[in-house]
């Protein structure tokens, strides 16, 4: 049992590790051939009158509809660098935490957050993923004007 935790362990920290440098390193074409065809994509829970105001946010299923939240965030936010603070892998699970300063393209106000960015590997692919962080910044950034 230990030495399939181990070899998942291995499975899922590579993986991991090239999702996030593909997303860090500016390459998101890579990094999404790590998503199985039918990823859990859980972008925060939306909080009506609250959060709903980052429209890229929500849950979704499958590559195209990930890919379409993000074209929906790209075209509102521009990133100005992503970097992995840490990554922690125990089995199936990865855990990234993600340092992030953007600017809001509509505002000119920038946000600086801290993220985490769970995964779940399975078959060397990405079938879960889930982000937690305090959208506060973001939702300061996209109001102001």
């Amino acid at each position: 049992m230990n030495e399939q935790i181990e070899i998942d362990s291995a499975t899922t920290r590579a993986v991991a590790q090239k999702w996030f440098d593909g997303m860090t390193g500016g390459d998101p074409d890579t990094a999404f051939t790590y998503l199985d065809e039918n990823v859990e994509w859980i972008n925060y829970k939306i909080v009506p009158g609250y959060n709903d105001i980052m429209p890229w946010i929500g849950t979704v299923h499958g590559v195209e509809e990930v890919r379409k939240t993000g074209v929906i965030f790209l075209g509102l936010v521009d990133v100005q660098s992503e970097e992995l603070l840490e990554l922690v892998v125990e089995g199936e699970n990865a855990m990234g935490v993600i340092h992030e300063k953007s600017v809001v393209k509509a505002t000119g106000m920038p946000f600086e957050i801290e993220f985490i960015q769970w995964l779940k590997v399975r078959n060397g692919k990405i079938v879960r993923w889930k982000s937690y962080t305090d959208p506060s910044e973001i939702i300061r950034a996209l109001k102001e004007s």
